[in-house]
């Protein structure tokens, strides 16, 4: 009786051993996993986030590319180069394509893991094509209504994009499919 005390004993010790030396915070996930995880200031952090990423996006289209606003975007390099990528394709055709925010609802916030978020937001853009020069009109004002889901991970304890996936207004969302940038 003893002898399966003392090995249940080391077996979760091994268990607890292993696992804290394979988790980036195994702290964190044990909370996260029974629950204790404080997931209300998570998703806070998370539309923070989200309002940051959208408030710097459409600050490096407003002003024809400042790439000093590139160090403001929470998101991944690939995500900011694909940015900047159109914003030049507009500098080189001589336009600014001019973004005003009306709308940001954020519809939903999933909590994947301590690392790993996905969020659906409801977003309505004011879009206007601007000459770059002297920044008159080259086209009239289009309100675009769009869902969005951002994918965030969480490094050195803050939120960014590491991707996102634009919807029509009225577009079902697929379901996420384990594996990938979602784990």
């Amino acid at each position: 009786m003893i002898k399966n005390i003392v090995s249940f004993i080391a077996a979760v010790i091994t268990a607890l051993a292993l696992s804290y030396s394979f988790n980036e915070d195994p702290l964190v996930n044990f909370k996260f996993h029974t629950g204790l995880y404080n997931t209300a200031e998570e998703e806070k952090a998370v539309e923070n986030t989200l309002k940051l990423f959208n408030k710097n996006f459409a600050t490096l289209f407003n002003t024809g590319g400042d790439l000093q606003s590139l160090n403001y975007i929470p998101a991944e390099n690939l995500i900011k180069r694909r940015i900047v990528q159109e914003v030049n394709e507009w500098t080189r055709n001589n336009k600014v394509l001019v973004y005003d925010k009306d709308v940001f609802e954020l519809e939903d916030v999933e909590l994947l893991s301590p690392q790993r978020a996905t969020a659906v937001a409801k977003e309505v853009w004011f879009l206007n094509v601007q000459n770059r020069k002297n920044r008159s009109e080259k086209s009239g004002v289009k309100a675009n209504s769009i869902r969005v889901r951002y994918i965030l991970g969480k490094q050195d304890n803050r939120w960014k994009i590491i991707e996102f996936e634009v919807f029509g207004k009225d577009d079902s969302i697929p379901p996420v499919q384990p594996g990938g940038i979602w784990s």
